[in-house]
């Protein structure tokens, strides 16, 4: 074999193999020799982030589970619209339902006049319903501190406004 094809790096003397040998075996016993103290280090890392992971998960779930109580009266998000540009102006909430069952995990048993539904939904895809008794929009009255009325009551309870004439001589 000619000196030309050989791609690595030529070694004259047999003290300069030795050398290199030893300098690689060196390097790999000093990698080996740290690597299980490294992967300790890794592996209490690694606990340390899952038991995070895990306490900000439960924390989101516990608040979710919390939130809704059988009988409370719950919109349904359609999540299927969310992806459907055809209908983007139609409503975006079923409902309301009644929450019927609460199961584990923040999932919900839902009801609609009696009848349950069969696929369970999910605390995050709720919300709460509130029904609108009064319909008509409160306005502040003038004042700092009056108390919220309706327009009907502001147009029954106007006063006739007096226009006061100037004397003529004041013009003068």
């Amino acid at each position: 074999m000619s000196k030309d094809l050989c791609l690595c790096p030529t070694i004259h003397k047999q003290t300069d193999l030795w050398n290199v040998l030893t300098e690689h075996c060196r390097r790999a016993y000093t990698l080996l020799s740290t690597l299980e103290g490294k992967q300790q280090i890794a592996a209490t890392h690694i606990e340390h982030s899952q038991a995070q992971q895990k306490e900000r998960h439960d924390d989101k779930l516990s608040s979710v589970t919390n939130e809704f109580k059988i009988g409370n009266k719950v919109l349904l998000h359609r999540t299927k619209a969310e992806k459907q540009w055809s209908g983007k102006f139609e409503n975006k909430w079923n409902g309301p339902f009644f929450i019927h069952e609460v199961l584990g995990n923040g999932s919900y048993k839902l009801r609609l006049d009696n009848k349950i539904l069969a696929k369970v939904a999910h605390g995050d895809r709720l919300k709460h319903y509130y029904s609108r008794n009064n319909p008509e929009p409160l306005i502040p009255q003038v004042g700092i501190h009056s108390p919220l009325v309706s327009p009907k009551d502001i147009l029954c309870n106007l006063e006739p406004i007096v226009v006061i004439e100037q004397p003529s001589n004041l013009n003068t």
